[in-house]
């Protein structure tokens, strides 16, 4: 799962007015796929031809939490690495 992503997405949900997500995109239906298997949302998956989508329902209490422990983390700072 990438937490900065997962963060974006519970973000994203808690602004609207509904409290529910339309999400597309591979990768970000991906997302949505891995953080309702961690319980962070209640989520409906699907597929429309080609085309994946997800629907975050609503964000757990789990999720509100690792909404908080991101929100306080402070970035690590970047390693740099010896070019040979």
């Amino acid at each position: 799962m990438n937490p900065n992503l997962a963060h974006s997405l519970l973000v994203a949900v808690e602004k609207q007015p509904y409290g529910f997500l339309n999400v597309s995109g591979a990768d970000s239906v991906r997302e949505v796929e891995l953080m309702a298997a961690a319980g962070l949302v209640d989520a409906s998956l699907g597929n429309a031809g080609t085309e994946v989508f997800a629907v975050i329902n609503r964000v757990t209490d789990a999720g509100h939490d690792f909404m908080r422990a991101l929100k306080h983390r402070r970035t690590p700072p970047r390693m740099a690495f010896a070019q040979n």
